[in-house]
Order: C-alpha cells, then sequence, then structure tokens
C-alpha cells in the first residue's frame, strides 16, 4: 500500500483519504484505466473530465482557469515539477537499487544488457523506450513496485543541469558513464561540457560504485572503477573477435578471467557488456547466471538489428547516429560482411552544432578505406560528405522517400547498413509507410 501513502501526502487536508488500491501513473489519457492516476501535462489539461469518466483515482492539472468540483481532480501550481516530487518521495520509500547510466553512445543498448543480466536473479524495472528525461524518467521509477529489488535508469541529456536534475530525482545508488562523444555539441558547444553534463551524476554516487569506461581520455584520472582495453584500467577486455554468429572476448580483474561469448557484433558491444558485467557482479548476479545471459541478448529497436526483406539484409541502426557511432557501425559493418556485396546507406548525424559540416567530412576518410559497393546518402548534411567522397557509386538522396525509389534495384543477396540520427527516419525503408 506504499503508493496510496504516497498519493494521501499530496492530498489537501479536505480531501479524503485514499482507501482502494491506486493504478499506473498516466500522462496520456487515451492510456488511463480504472483507478489510474493521470497528470495533465500540458494538453492534458484538455482532457481531464474524460480520464474522470474512465475511473481515475486521481487527477493533478495545472490550468488555474479550470473549474472542477469532481473531488478527484487536484490543482497544482505546475504539473511537471509535481511529477518529478512525486517520483522522488516515491523513490525514498521503496528499498530499491537505482542504476543511472547515461554517456554519449550504448546507454540504451548498456541498460538493455544490464537488465538482461540483473534480471535473471532480481524483479526489476528499465527505461522503456525513450523515457530518459525530465518527464520519462520519473515517469519510469513511479512504475515501480513494491517488491521491485532494482531499476536500470537511462538518463539523457541535451545541455548542462540536466543530468543532475534527474540524479535528484532519482538518487542512483550507482552510475555507469559509457563514453564522451560528440552528441549534443548543438548545445554544449564542446567534449569539455558533454564531460561536465554527463558527470553530474557523480556528485550523488560514491566512487566506488562508478563505472566508466577507462579508455576514455576524460575518465583517465577519473575517480571509479575504469574498464577498457588499455592495462591501467581496473577491468580489461582483450583478444576480441567476432563473425557473423556474434562475438567473443576475454574479461579480466586481475588474475580472474571470464570468457564471454555474446550474440552481439561489435566492439563497442563488448564494452556495453563490460560495463554491465561489472554491475552486476558487484550486486551478486554470479558469473555463471551471467555468461548464460550474454549468449542470447535483446537490445531495443534500431540498434544493429538484422531485418530480412526482399532477399536482402538490412543491418537497422538507424536509431541515433553521432561521429563516433557512425565510425564504429561502419567499421563493424565492413568486418563482419567482408565477404558480402555491401550497401550503406547513411543519413544525416543531427545536433552537432556549428561544426557539423566537418564532422560529415570527415567521414569520407574512413569510408574511404572500406569495402562498399554502394553508398546512399541521405539528407542536407550528408550532401556536405557527398561532395568530397571519391567512390564510383555514390548518391545523394533528399530524403528516405528519395532513397526508397533508389534502393529497388540494388541486387539480391545484398547486406544494407542503415545508420543516421533517429528523425532522418531511416527506418521506414523498413515499412511501407511514406
Amino acid at each position: 500500500m506504499i503508493k496510496n501513502k504516497l498519493y494521501n501526502k499530496f492530498l489537501p487536508k479536505e480531501k479524503k483519504k485514499l482507501g482502494a488500491m491506486v493504478g499506473n501513473v498516466q500522462i496520456d489519457s487515451r492510456k488511463v484505466m480504472k483507478n489510474d492516476v493521470f497528470i495533465a501535462i500540458r494538453s492534458g489539461n484538455g482532457y481531464i473530465n474524460d480520464v474522470l469518466n474512465k475511473g481515475a483515482s486521481l487527477v493533478f492539472y495545472d490550468d488555474f482557469k479550470l473549474e472542477i468540483q469532481d473531488e478527484r481532480a487536484i490543482y497544482v501550481e505546475d504539473s511537471i515539477l509535481f511529477l518529478q516530487m512525486l517520483a522522488k518521495e516515491y523513490r525514498s520509500m521503496l528499498d530499491v537499487i537505482v542504476i543511472g547510466i547515461t554517456g554519449s553512445e550504448g546507454k540504451t543498448s548498456t541498460k538493455d544488457i544490464l537488465y538482461s543480466i540483473i534480471s535473471s536473479k532480481y524483479k526489476g524495472k528499465k527505461t522503456q523506450g525513450n523515457f530518459n528525461n525530465h518527464i520519462g524518467l520519473p515517469l519510469t521509477l513511479l512504475q515501480l513496485e513494491e517488491d521491485d529489488k532494482f531499476i536500470a535508469l537511462e538518463m539523457g541529456m541535451s545541455d548542462l543541469g540536466e543530468i543532475e536534475i534527474l540524479s535528484d530525482i532519482a538518487k542512483p545508488d550507482y552510475a555507469i558513464i559509457t563514453n564522451i562523444g560528440d552528441s549534443h555539441l548543438e548545445f554544449l558547444k564542446n567534449r569539455d561540457n558533454v564531460f561536465k553534463a554527463k558527470t553530474e551524476i557523480f556528485k550523488f554516487v560514491k566512487p566506488e560504485n562508478r563505472i566508466v569506461y577507462g579508455d576514455d581520455e576524460y575518465f583517465k584520472k577519473i575517480d571509479a572503477i575504469r574498464i577498457g582495453e588499455n592495462f591501467d584500467n581496473d577491468y580489461i577486455i582483450s583478444d576480441f573477435f567476432q563473425d557473423i554468429n556474434g562475438s567473443s572476448f576475454t574479461f579480466s580483474e586481475g588474475a580472474d578471467n571470464l570468457s564471454i561469448k555474446t550474440n552481439l557484433y561489435g566492439k563497442y558491444n563488448a564494452f556495453n557488456i563490460a560495463l554491465s558485467t561489472t554491475m552486476a557482479k558487484k550486486i551478486g548476479v554470479s558469473d555463471t547466471m551471467i555468461l548464460k545471459q550474454l549468449k542470447e541478448l535483446q537490445l531495443s529497436g534500431m540498434r544493429f538489428e538484422r531485418v530480412e526483406l526482399d532477399n536482402k539484409v538490412f543491418i537497422n541502426d538507424s536509431y541515433n547516429a553521432s561521429p563516433v557511432s557512425m565510425e564504429v557501425s561502419l567499421k563493424t559493418f565492413n568486418e563482419i560482411f567482408k565477404d558480402e556485396y555491401k550497401v550503406v546507406i547513411l543519413g544525416d548525424m543531427l545536433e552537432l552544432g556549428e561544426n557539423s559540416k566537418k564532422f560529415h567530412e570527415d567521414l569520407s576518410y574512413l569510408i574511404n578505406r572500406l569495402e562498399i559497393e554502394e553508398i546512399y546518402l541521405v539528407g542536407k548534411n550528408m550532401k556536405n560528405l557527398y561532395k568530397v567522397l571519391e567512390h564510383p557509386k555514390c548518391i545523394h538522396c533528399e530524403d528516405v522517400g528519395d532513397v526508397k525509389k533508389k534502393i529497388k534495384n540494388i541486387q539480391d543477396g545484398a547486406v544494407i547498413l542503415l545508420k543516421g540520427s533517429n528523425g532522418i527516419n531511416l527506418n521506414k525503408i523498413l515499412t511501407e509507410e511514406m
């Protein structure tokens, strides 16, 4: 009955205390079911009568112009701030391990891997979809059940101060930072600021509970558990190998070695696995259980996801893109499918700020060294790469509709990489929508 105690704390004195068990918290009126709590954010204020008629147990709204007589409806000054306050209070009432995960690339995959490992021993939750901001994170916390033992929380940001806000709400016991890259330079301008923004989580986590990618130059001297290929790390990755069936590597702490095999591709995923394995070991998951879970991992969609369609194999890595993730994706694709007829479809990398043109042009140095039979570049930013790329079969397309028309004649049996920022919608190449 912890949720009832939670909501009773926020009810005005003149309101009757909650008796019946309350349901989930919703901000989408279409998802409200009987006994759910609805928090009206922005346009949600216009659907209060609808959710009351559906049987919502409580409704919190912030439009002072509304006159609602139903005793289940409660006015608050700011619905988003109220949602955050509610989640913060709920987290403090639960006996749950909170793991905060952030970084420029790989945080969603790391969250998925970590959840897969830990949930083999403990009941828990993880961030769903892109619910990793100042609204999504508190909603995720409020989905926790009283018997949950852990939650893997992805923390996203676009500017300084945002990770601190999320961390203040979640009060993480542990922190994982995957790397410091060029994402969000449109707002943060340089990697130094990205580092400052990401490490705001460290204000809330003891050094012995911080886990970072130690090969990153920004983490060379950080007070944390460091993981990477360099021998000065606390945990070391070596002997990495991959083929069409997956990858393997050795994971070492001193004289203790784990021989890890996984269905995932890419050395970047080896790092994500190593970060997750270290975290899982700290809270008591056995090596045997970890190794078992790593063999058949399932990541969120559009992350080097294999899709067979029209006698071709698509590798859909189109959830997001930055200069770092674009480079590792291209290298991984080229290595795994070295004996296949390879095609790459690259979409704009977004939110890179004033150096966006250079970041796109610089991809030419890598692509010119790869064995790629056909290249399709999508979007106005990729036009900068198109102008400098030396490749006999390179085509620029204005948008996804344009590229769908131009790739119809790609030969059967080809392996095709889709990589670009989510806003470019390369994923639609694999659907009938357009």
